[in-house]
Order: structure tokens, then sequence, then C-alpha cells
């Protein structure tokens, strides 16, 4: 299982609070992090990401990209811009 996938699990079963804990502990250990409009996006260091959104009522939603599709979405959206400096023209 992909880090994105193990950090979305333990958000699943904590509240909003110990979620809001996780995700600053998580900012503090990923290979990157951005809030874009109103998405936290952490990039992990094995290439797979979450997206985080607060929905409101204390519900944290968190999609996970595997590192084998990040590539894919890359070609399109490009919220890293730091991690792939060298590759993104």
């Amino acid at each position: 299982m992909n880090k994105a996938a193990q950090f979305s699990e333990k958000l699943e079963q904590v509240d909003i609070t110990e979620g809001l804990k996780l995700i600053d502990q998580q900012n503090q250990e990923a290979l990157y992090f951005d809030v874009i409009e109103e998405a936290m996006c952490i990039m992990h260091d094995d290439g797979s990401v979450n997206i985080i959104e607060n929905l409101g009522s204390g519900v944290i939603t968190s999609e996970v990209i595997s590192s084998a599709n990040i590539l894919k979405v890359l070609q399109y959206y490009r919220p890293f811009k730091e991690v792939f400096k060298s590759n993104i023209q």
C-alpha cells in the first residue's frame, strides 16, 4: 500500500481535530505540500499524493493518487512545480 493510501486510511479513523494534527505532522514529513484553493495537496516521498478537503461540519475528505498515476495527472495539472523543476517546461 502506498503512503497516500496509508495516510488516507488513518484520516478515516479519527475526528477532525486529530485529523488536522495528522495533516500537520504529515506536512513536516512530506516531499511537498501545497494548498490550492481549498484543497491541501501532499506529495509523499514514494510519489503518491493525497488531496484533502474540509467539507465543513467536521468532515474531511481525502483523495489518493498512486505514484503510478501521478505522471498521468501531471500532464494536465501541475500543483507540484517545485518538485519537478527539471522536467516541467
